[in-house]
């Protein structure tokens, strides 16, 4: 039998008609408060090897400091992870005090070697948001035991992905209008791509413009899982138009990520968007983002 109660006696509503405001969601890499986990907050420095910035919500790989040379009280070295294998925990914002933003880079990073990293290793029971997919949002109702993979190259949770890292695209096809490139992708089968605001990683396109298009991307019109297009801004030029040349692929994190997915917010979230070709890491109001235990 059905779960029925009759009469709400404390329920909330607002007045029909009246000004009503969803103000619920997350910031990524900023943790739930956890009287019973949060002095498992650990810290480290940003290794000599990073290849890009660190900031908050970021899976990352921690090594055990160097025998001599080092101040071992400044905890192990971090690095960004690079694949399921090598993930031994997350990055979070709090207490990374001394991290820098900036007028045009307004999400407080750790960009140089040496810099103090916050963040909680797996198994430590946080509860932690992270950027994820939209097309997650499908994991509505699911277990939160659900699998899910994670997107090394845009630090987001994506779909459970087994074993696939790339995925092969027949054509990309460029055409410029108004300061905008639209390239329309024709995969060879089935991919992830899942809808509008999905984001990807392309590589291997050597046409002229290949460091604008080569790297992550926004899908922004969606037929089918194998006809998607992208929108790029640049100048007239910046880019070849017609068939781009090069043996072009998809790129995804593979394997089961080990972590329980507790909630998930669609579009109402601040997450970090990464800018790799200035640098620039900026906040996105309207994210989307899940709230991961470790």
């Amino acid at each position: 039998m059905a779960l029925n109660t009759p009469f709400y006696p404390y329920a909330t509503t607002n007045a029909q008609g009246s000004f009503s405001v969803q103000s619920a969601g997350y910031v990524q890499g900023v943790y739930q408060d956890a009287p019973a986990t949060r002095y498992s907050l650990a810290v480290g420095t940003v290794s000599a090897s990073a290849t890009r910035p660190i900031w908050g919500g970021m899976a990352i790989s921690e090594s055990i400091a160097p025998a001599s040379g080092y101040d071992r009280t400044l905890g192990a070295t971090i690095v960004e992870a690079s694949a399921v294998a090598n993930i031994t925990g997350f990055t979070v914002f709090n207490n990374a005090y001394a991290w820098v933003g900036s007028p045009s880079s307004p999400v407080p990073t750790a960009g140089a070697a040496g810099m103090t990293v916050p963040f909680f290793r797996l198994g430590s029971g946080i509860a932690i948001p992270v950027a994820m997919d939209p097309s997650l949002v499908s994991l509505d109702g699911s277990l939160i035991t659900s699998q899910v993979s994670w997107d090394f190259n845009n630090q987001v949770l994506q779909p459970y992905d087994a074993a696939t890292a790339t995925y092969s695209v027949t054509s990309a096809t460029s055409s410029y209008a108004n300061g905008v490139y639209t390239i329309a992708i024709v995969m060879a089968a089935a991919s992830p791509v899942a809808g509008v605001g999905d984001l990807i990683n392309i590589s291997g396109v050597t046409s002229t413009g290949a460091a604008l298009v080569n790297g992550n991307q926004t899908v922004s019109a969606f037929t089918d899982n194998q006809h998607f297009s992208i929108q790029i801004t640049a100048a007239s030029g910046a880019i070849a138009t017609g068939a781009l040349a090069g043996t072009i692929v998809l790129n995804y994190g593979t394997g089961a990520l080990p972590v329980k997915i507790l909630d998930i917010s669609a579009g109402n979230s601040m997450t970090v968007s990464y800018n790799a070709t200035t640098g620039a890491a900026t906040w996105n109001r309207q994210g989307y983002a899940a709230l991961i235990q470790l």
